[in-house]
């Protein structure tokens, strides 16, 4: 049995393919803080392309004034991340604050994931996350990759004191981050 070892895509052999890949995939459990999407009545839609894929957001805050509201999403690798795929994938999404779970089997790399978050609240911060898991080829060599997002955000409401600026992090880091990381067979 071959032992593993896990590895950044930046460490492979195809400069350039590494290069595409690395590029904004800051790792979504890095220790730094990441800054938070603010759904308001004047923007009520996100989106995020980076190298491993696209990843939006969006709110109908008009339509919900007064209650909870769902929490659309949606996520697609790249065509560089489709590109090294050697089979399916499994992806799975859950929630830091609300009970809410998404799960997907032997979906196709280049499936169109979409699912919706119920019950947020205006005027707290919320964490969305998901992983992908899929078997790759890249230069030659076989291994399994782990495509790992986070998404932080809230809701604001327009009455109450926003929430921007009230330790919810820095604009200089993006409310989206994607991290895909190989383990290599040997």
């Amino acid at each position: 049995m071959s032992s593993k070892s896990a590895k950044r895509i930046a460490g492979v052999s195809s400069a350039a393919l590494a290069a595409v890949l690395a590029l904004g995939a800051v790792p979504a459990h890095a220790g730094t803080q990441q800054g938070r999407f603010t759904f308001k009545m004047s923007n009520p839609y996100y989106k995020k392309t980076d190298a491993n894929g696209t990843f939006t957001g969006q709110v109908n805050m008009a339509g919900t004034v007064g209650r909870a509201a769902p929490m659309a999403w949606s996520f697609r690798t790249s065509p560089a991340v489709q590109a090294i795929a050697a089979g399916r994938m499994t992806c799975s999404a859950g929630h830091m604050q609300l009970t809410y779970h998404d799960s997907h089997a032997n979906v196709a790399v280049n499936y169109f994931w979409h699912s919706s978050v119920p019950n947020n609240r205006r005027n707290k911060n919320y964490t969305l996350y998901g992983n992908c898991a899929f078997p790759v080829k890249v230069g030659g060599r076989t291994g399994k990759a782990n495509l790992g997002f986070s998404f932080k955000y809230s809701l604001f409401d327009g009455i109450s004191p926003s929430m921007t600026g009230r330790g919810s992090g820095g604009t200089e880091d993006a409310p989206y981050t994607s991290d895909l990381k190989i383990s290599y067979d040997s």
